[in-house]
């Protein structure tokens, strides 16, 4: 009998661990099939494809059809904009995509869902390795309701050929790597090279990272240093210094192709671009940034991170690493607040902030239930609306397909000659078809943004004065004025309306 209750906690402990696995891989479950149905339900039309995304497919298919890594109009190739604003992390795979496969949105659409993938993976195990797997499925679960009621979230950047989400995988993938370097250090010099890797791609990948991610990282080393003494020199040094060293060959390989005058002119222009869009130390802007932020996740986003920085306050290692992402998100936002205030801009503030806001949820209720279990589930309520809501919104983005610009391009293949040069700011058609088309200069697209958003001056375009045979006018056309009115009311007249598209052919002479 003595030996029977010796052994009796044995099988009790085997069958919690079961049941705790069992629940997680339940949990799992759930969490890939709601994501699997966000990110691939009607795919090709939802959302529909636009400027960027459009812009954006220019570099791989023209590296598919001509060898060229380059943006493309009826006058040639052109070297600035999508060549360097989203990088080779992104083109390459496409451009592979299109090779084996064809040209098509839906071809490109897939590898930036399978980044989705991989970036909500990284995020589950990032907070998993932080806080267990309650708050990483919680933390995944609020970036696939990270939307608000006007701006897209994470599924929906999923679902376009957009820098964001693989820019934030390739991030989460270096905290990953970065928190496995302090919490194991028999493994740290292995592992704060990964994270450095991974850090540097995610610089590759968009290089807007570049303002938030290398100061971060060398705050946190200074951090380490002064205050927590938990990681050595690889994890202090290492990250900061791979990163970097990535985005430098990735610049010296641009300076290489574009050569010493294509890319100081690329340089001038990025520059230009910066102080229209990502520093502008507006007040308008900054209140509109602000309102965004204060709706994410239910308002939940800004206190968490608070409580986040807070709870990292303790001298471990385990406070320093989740530290991590809670202090890359803060100087995200503090960013963010003084640019143009774009939502995107903030998208991964709110992917990383994610994790402390699960933290801070997951903490409440576990104190509030034995003390005060109404005010812990009308918590929980809360936060279960608060999520359910923007998912609501997701689903209803991705069961609302829109086949207006395939419209088009069908018309088009159909009616106007393939070396008819056609006048647009559409570049989605260019993916959607092979005509010839000539693309506003990229220089006006900063001021025109600006003058939309900021009240700036508006933009003039000359481009009807080469008395083009067709002009084809979409969201991105209207949203920016681009065209005058009056040129085209006298020499134009429409000969197809896919709306929000329409094709005008000259009828002047």
């Amino acid at each position: 009998m003595s030996e029977q209750l010796s052994i009796g906690p044995a099988p009790v402990a085997a069958r919690t661990a079961a049941a705790r696995r069992a629940r997680e891989r339940a949990a799992l479950v759930a969490l890939g099939l709601l994501a699997a149905f966000l990110s691939l339900v009607n795919l090709t039309y939802a959302p529909p494809t636009w400027f960027d995304e459009g812009s954006h497919l220019h570099v791989p298919k023209t590296l598919v059809r001509y060898g060229v890594y380059a943006d493309i109009s009826s006058e040639g190739f052109r070297y600035f904009g999508p060549t360097i604003g989203v990088g080779p992390t992104v083109m390459l795979p496409v451009a592979a995509a299109f090779k084996l496969a064809g040209v098509g949105l839906l071809q490109a659409r897939l590898v930036i869902v399978a980044y989705l993938a991989l970036a909500l993976a990284a995020l589950y195990l990032l907070a998993r390795r932080l806080h267990g797997w309650p708050v990483a499925a919680l933390a995944a679960l609020l970036a696939l309701a990270s939307r608000t009621l006007n701006v897209e979230g994470m599924p929906e950047y999923g679902r376009q050929v957009l820098g964001e989400v693989p820019g934030v995988a390739f991030l989460l993938l270096g905290l990953l790597a970065y928190a496995a370097a302090v919490l194991r250090p028999a493994a740290a010099r292995r592992s704060s090279l990964l994270a450095g890797l991974a850090f540097g791609l995610a610089l590759v990948t968009k290089n807007q990272f570049a303002l938030i991610v290398p100061p971060a990282l060398a705050l946190l080393a200074l951090l380490d240093w002064a205050y927590y003494r938990a990681g050595g020199w690889w994890v202090r040094l290492a990250p900061p210094a791979v990163a970097v060293a990535c985005f430098g060959a990735w610049t010296l390989a641009m300076l290489t192709f574009f050569g010493p005058d294509g890319f100081a002119a690329n340089l001038a222009k990025t520059r230009q671009a910066a102080g229209g869009a990502i520093f502008v130390f507006d007040l308008e802007a900054s209140a509109r940034a602000v309102r965004y932020l204060v709706q994410v996740y239910g308002g939940l986003l800004l206190p968490g991170l608070a409580y986040g920085l807070w709870r990292a306050r303790a001298r471990t290692p385990q406070a320093l690493a989740a530290l991590a992402p809670a202090l890359m998100a803060a100087l995200w936002i503090a960013w963010f607040v003084t640019s143009l205030g774009w939502p995107r801009y903030a998208f991964p503030a709110v992917v990383l902030g994610a994790i402390p806001v699960a933290g801070m949820a997951a903490d409440l209720f576990r104190r509030l239930r034995p003390r005060r279990p109404l005010l812990a589930w009308l918590g929980a309520a809360y936060l279960a609306v608060a999520i359910l809501a923007p998912l609501a919104l997701t689903a209803r983005t991705a069961l609302s397909p829109s086949d207006a610009a395939q419209r088009m391009a069908a018309y088009l293949d159909r009616n106007v000659p393939l070396d008819a040069i056609i006048e647009t700011w559409e570049p989605e058609l260019g993916v959607l078809t092979d005509h010839n088309y000539h693309y506003v200069p990229t220089e006006l697209l900063d001021p025109a943004v600006r003058h939309q958003w900021l009240g700036g001056p508006p933009v003039r375009y000359d481009g009807l004065d080469a008395r083009p045979p067709y002009v084809l006018i979409g969201p991105f056309g209207d949203y920016t004025a681009i065209y005058p009115d009056e040129v085209l009311a006298r020499d134009y007249q429409v000969l197809y309306r896919a709306d929000p598209y329409r094709l005008l052919r000259r009828v002047v002479p």
